[in-house]
Parts: structure tokens; sequence; C-alpha cells
């Protein structure tokens, strides 16, 4: 099965949920043989106090069964793993089991290990993979979430530091320059620069682009909350968002590792050159006599 795992927050009813599921199936679903929709859900409470209150060792635990289930569904060929729905109060993994049961039988023996876990499961048919499609799948903003995460985990992997303010660059598509300069007026009251409008002949559906400038940091929520605020101007008048851009504030440590990197580089490059230099010379005397 292709796989693509993306993480997005969602807001339902005043709860937040997030939501941790493979993307890829959508282009696959449904999937012919595995219509029983399986939810094996967990009460993180028990599982909390089980863990002392700590909320890593919980995680930890929560996650290390996670990754049993989905290895012994997937090489059982027993069903599709879709994803994971978090609460504040309980874990939901959401498979697509194979017509003719097997795996609610195979979860209760992995169960077997995790005493600490309180936990069922319900299921019903569905055919054409409804929930996966409609009730799970992100909506556009929430794909753009999605890729805010994936932007954010890349960022902290390279030494980023989230919480430091600074320039940000945001892009925005529209049909005409009307719909444009009205978002751009709009965003100017919400604190944005305008920081060039141009026209993308690339482009032959929304070809007129408004790039506009922000600080702000980098910690996800906020990156969320400035993200949803520009999509919303942005589909309110026929454009779309189109991502954003910025320059790393790198830790301390992080500075001085890159720092000390480029001097060893330019430092073997001179060695290098050295030698070399001085092989030729030897060679030369040698051909030479």
């Amino acid at each position: 099965m292709p796989e693509d795992w993306n993480l997005f927050e969602r807001k339902l009813g005043g709860e937040t949920m997030m939501i941790f599921m493979n993307t890829a199936l959508k282009d696959r679903a449904p999937i012919a043989g595995f219509s029983q929709m399986i939810a094996v859900v967990f009460n993180m409470y028990s599982l909390w106090d089980a863990c002392g209150h700590s909320s890593k060792n919980a995680q930890e635990l929560f996650y290390k069964l996670e990754e049993r289930l989905m290895r012994r569904s997937k090489e059982a060929d027993l069903a599709v793993y879709a994803g994971r729905i978090s609460l504040e109060n309980k874990m939901e993994l959401i498979f697509y089991a194979r017509d003719g049961g097997g795996l609610e039988e195979r979860l209760k023996a992995a169960m077997a290990d995790f005493p600490e876990f309180r936990w069922y499961t319900s299921a019903r048919e569905d055919l054409e993979w409804s929930f996966y499609l409609q009730d799970m799948y992100p909506t556009r903003l929430e794909e753009q979430w999605m890729r805010n995460a994936k932007i954010a985990f890349a960022l902290h992997r390279h030494g980023d530091r989230p919480e430091v303010a600074r320039e940000v660059e945001h892009w925005l598509h529209f049909a005409d320059a009307g719909q444009r300069d009205e978002v751009a007026h709009k965003a100017l009251g919400l604190g944005y620069q305008v920081s060039a409008f141009k026209y993308d002949a690339s482009r032959s559906a929304l070809p007129y682009v408004l790039q506009l400038t922000k600080r702000h940091a980098l910690d996800l929520a906020m990156v969320n909350e400035v993200t949803q605020e520009l999509y919303t101007l942005a589909a309110e008048a026929g454009g779309a968002y189109d991502g954003w851009g910025t320059r790393l504030k790198l830790r301390r440590l992080v500075r001085l590792r890159f720092a000390l990197r480029s001097w060893w580089a330019r430092k073997a490059v001179r060695v290098g050159a050295a030698v070399l230099l001085a092989a030729i010379a030897g060679f030369l005397i040698w051909f030479l006599t």
C-alpha cells in the first residue's frame, strides 16, 4: 500500500483533535475486500494513571502499542491501517479490515502484553470508505496545516528556534488584479506589509500574485493561526493561499557547528591544494631528471 503519513489539527464543536493518517490511501480508496471499518478506542486517563501521570511515558507506551498493531495487521494482511485520531481523553486507531474477519482476534492477542490499557473496539461496514474520505481526510486548509507541521519539523531538525519572531513571506494567488488589490488592502489592516505585486504567466487560473510579509514566530500554533487568516482572506475573494517562507534562526550550538564545518571545509581545501601542488612538483622533478 502507498504511504504518506501526515499530522494535522482539527477543531470540531469546541474540541481540538489531532489526526495522524496515511493520506496516500485516498487515491486507492475504497479498497476492494477491505470494507469493515474497525475503530480501536483507548481511554488515555487510565494509561496516564498507570504511567505515574507522565505524559511522555504514556505517549511512548502508546506509540509502541500502535506500532505493534500496525505491524501485525500488515504482516497478516488482515487490515489497512488508516490512521489515528487523538483527543484529550482518548485515542482511536482506525483500521479497514479484510472481509471475513480475523483482525479483532489479532488485536486481542496483541493487547495481552499491554494490561495498562482500557480499550474497546467498534466495527461497522463502510464499503465506500466514507469515514476515511469524508470524516478523516483533511480539508484544503488542513492540508496547509499539514504542510506547516512538516516544515516545522524540518526546521526543528535543522536547529531553528521557532519561538524567535522573524520576517515571514506569504504568497497568495488571484484570478484578477481586483481580487488581489482587495485582499492587499484588508491585509494591511491586519498588520501585514505588501512585499510585491506580480503576474505569473505560467499560471493560467490564478496568475495575479500578492506577496505579503509579517513578523511572527514559527511555533506551529502561530503559523497555523496566520495561515488560516490568510487562507480565509484569499478564499473569500476567490483566490488561493500558496504557502510561506522565511530564514532560519539557529540555536547558538548549531551556528557554532555550521561555522566549524565551514572553517574545516575551507582548511581542507587549502591543505588539499597544497598537497596536490607538492605532488605535481615532485612528479615534474622526477620526470625531468
